[in-house]
């Protein structure tokens, strides 16, 4: 299924920010890797661009539509100390939802889980350092 681009008119159902052909000359001219095949690549934009909800609370302004599926298009936004027009997708959204996919298609770990050591205190006395863990933390094996 096609990708659905949000224009900044509030698109019904929109999962993207840009399309596949747009986000293929973005990727090229910025080192950024897709899938080449276009399903797939398809998905790990969609991916991308639902990642960018977890960023939602440190933007600027306010979304314009209740009905909006993504963090733009929004009001009340600057950029540069210039007045962002409320149906406009800037460039940098458009990027942030690439880079986005190109970490999730590069294997990052978008929902893990951290349940390594956590550490509570450490100390450095002469040239002796240690560390205490949090009860119910692993320990470090680190030498």
């Amino acid at each position: 299924m096609a990708l659905i681009v949000e224009t900044g008119a509030v698109i019904p159902d929109a999962d993207s920010f840009t399309s596949l052909i747009d986000a293929r000359a973005l990727a090229v001219n910025y080192g950024l890797s897709l899938p080449t095949d276009d399903t797939e690549a398809e998905v790990v934009l969609r991916q991308g661009y639902l990642n960018l909800l977890q960023r939602e609370r440190t933007l600027q302004g306010s979304r314009i539509s209740a009905v909006q599926t993504g963090i733009y298009p929004r009001s009340n936004v600057l950029n540069n100390c210039f007045p962002v027009d409320s149906d406009v997708i800037p460039n940098e959204v458009k990027l942030a939802q690439l880079y986005a996919s190109d970490a999730i298609n590069s294997g990052a770990e978008t929902n893990g889980v951290q349940t390594g050591e956590r550490l509570k205190a450490f100390n450095v006395a002469q040239t002796t350092y240690s560390e205490t863990y949090q009860d119910g933390s692993r320990q470090s094996t680190n030498p």
